[in-house]
């Protein structure tokens, strides 16, 4: 289905028809209503459904007023989930679907790189385009590699950068592509080959080494150019394709390859190809891509040799490494500072500090506080109001913790923050490699050393957010504290419970602390009287 202000219509209709705007409409409803769940609990759906939900979710927000920090959550994840729907067993990505994905993807960039459009789209939206189709490209990599792994398939296999002219030799390379002509994943990579050919000069950033290296990898797997135009004499001619593949009909009216497709012959016209043949095409119109990628100036993506046949790519000229040590610490501290001023940018719309003091944008839970209160802790990640920053000591605890086979709570833990990391969620993420600030207090023990690990991390965020940040702890730790109660005893399974001279430091710092079952309970009752809203 085609995603227009105006109108809504099937791909392959050339104008819309009743009933498909309300279909959509439907479709984007329900996915909304089932997002937030995916967001919360992505382990508990397979990547394939995950991937769909979030994909048609980000369509449904491109179409209206788009929110940077909305947009760059699912872009961040969609690229990570898209790879795992291919390593999946409980619900396999369909091989026919891939080419609609591709095909709603080149729209959603099309809209993004149209004259006028001033938003992160234009960042954002081709990237990940590319990003989809460098994970189609390592799946048919790895599937065509596979497929000749045995010692036995590989003494059968043909020479396949030698001249054609052997005819013994032509025969196993007809052999060969009738094995691999079931590769479905070429279908969506010659499509978005043609985008990228027609879109070169606006998405020239977006076509890094790594892309044109997967490329050439890709190519090279290919019989030799001359072994193909012998089984496709009609069909292509001085590097251009002639006939309409299957994918190419599929397409046709995509505004981007009308110039590709007014040169092509389209059935009934076009003459009938056999399976092979049409494979061969398929083969020789991804090798144009490839000479295409070779031909770009002043920085070709690739390097061909006429006599083989075969690409590699081109990398940058390396710098010194002083002079990339340099550049990493600039940027990383440059994408630490933006990161946090992106987070509270987006989290102002939702704080009112002087009314609503008691609630908190920046939460940072310890290691006893995500085994014991994990539920908890997703929870709030549901509530897309306050950013959770999980501190690098509190990874480390927990990879220790679950050393243990009895540990559930540190595995769950591990198990979830990972998939979160992984799939990209803008309300959770782990701390930068220069979010610290120094804790002069010097450590008496093991615990007080992790703790203050932690409260280095909250002290920095604080700097930069005018002290808004909250340590979320076990709620027994703050009923022992009042106590004054020594709760914090050597504990294997979840961590040990922080201390009440922990948590008055963290409080003499300005940090606030509270039980993470009593601060979700107040957001609770905050937002039933209504008092704190989320922003759209």
């Amino acid at each position: 289905a085609v995603v227009s202000t105006q109108s809504t219509g099937c791909l392959a209709s050339g104008v819309p028809f009743p009933g498909a705007g309300d279909n959509l409409k439907a479709i984007f409803s329900k996915t909304v209503a089932v997002s937030k769940d995916v967001m919360c609990s992505p382990e508990s759906y397979p990547p394939t459904r995950r991937f769909l939900i979030c994909f048609l979710l980000l369509a449904d927000k491109l179409s209206g007023p788009v929110s940077m920090s909305e947009v760059d959550q699912l872009v961040r994840g969609l690229g990570g989930d898209f790879s795992d729907c291919y390593t999946d067993t409980r619900e396999p990505f369909p091989p026919s679907l891939a080419l609609k994905i591709a095909t709603m993807s080149i729209m959603l960039a099309e809209n993004a790189l149209a004259p006028g459009v001033d938003t992160v789209q234009p960042k954002l939206i081709p990237a990940f385009v590319i990003e989809l189709m460098v994970t189609l490209l390592n799946v048919t990599i790895q599937q065509l590699r596979e497929q000749f792994s045995s010692p036995e398939a590989q003494y059968n296999a043909p020479n396949l950068h030698g001249m054609a002219g052997n005819s013994g030799e032509d025969e196993r390379i007809v052999k060969y592509l009738q094995t691999i002509s079931t590769q479905s994943l070429l279908l969506p990579i010659k499509v978005l080959g043609d985008w990228v050919k027609a879109r070169h000069h606006l998405i020239a950033q977006d076509l890094t080494p790594e892309f044109w290296g997967r490329f050439g990898e890709l190519l090279n797997l290919f019989p030799h150019t001359q072994h193909l135009l012998k089984l496709v004499q009609d069909g292509f001619a001085h590097t251009h394709q002639k006939v309409a593949l299957p994918e190419d009909v599929s397409v046709r009216g995509l505004a981007p390859l009308s110039t590709l497709h007014s040169q092509l012959i389209f059935p009934p016209l076009s003459p009938d190809l056999n399976l092979l043949e049409e494979f061969a095409l398929r083969l020789l119109c991804l090798r144009s891509v490839g000479q295409f990628g070779a031909s770009l100036r002043p920085r070709p993506g690739l390097q061909h040799n006429p006599t083989s046949d075969m690409y590699t790519s081109l990398q940058a000229k390396p710098q010194s490494d002083e002079r990339v040590r340099s550049i990493t610490e600039r940027t990383m501290k440059a994408m630490a500072h933006q990161r946090l001023q992106m987070d509270i940018k987006a989290l102002e719309y939702s704080v009112s500090a002087n009314q609503y003091d008691s609630l908190s944008p920046f939460l940072v839970p310890v290691t006893s506080t995500v085994c014991l209160h994990l539920r908890t802790v997703k929870l709030l990640v549901a509530t897309q109001r306050s950013v959770i920053i999980i501190p690098k000591q509190v990874i480390q605890d927990l990879d220790s913790l679950k050393k243990s086979r009895e540990n559930h709570y540190a595995r769950e833990a591990i198990k979830y923050f990972e998939s979160m990391f992984k799939n990209g969620n803008w309300w959770l993420r782990g701390q930068g490699d220069q979010e610290l600030l120094p804790v002069k207090e010097q450590a008496q023990s093991a615990e007080m050393a992790c703790f203050l690990s932690v409260l280095s991390c909250c002290l920095y965020l604080a700097n930069k957010s005018q002290g808004i940040v909250t340590l979320l702890v076990p709620d027994d730790a703050v009923s022992a504290a009042k106590a004054n109660k020594n709760c914090n005893q050597p504990n294997n399974y979840t961590g040990n419970l922080p201390s009440g001279e922990m948590m008055e430091l963290a409080k003499r710092y300005g940090i606030r602390v509270e039980g993470a079952l009593e601060f979700y309970s107040k957001w609770t009752m905050s937002n039933r009287h209504g008092k704190i809203g989320r922003g759209k």
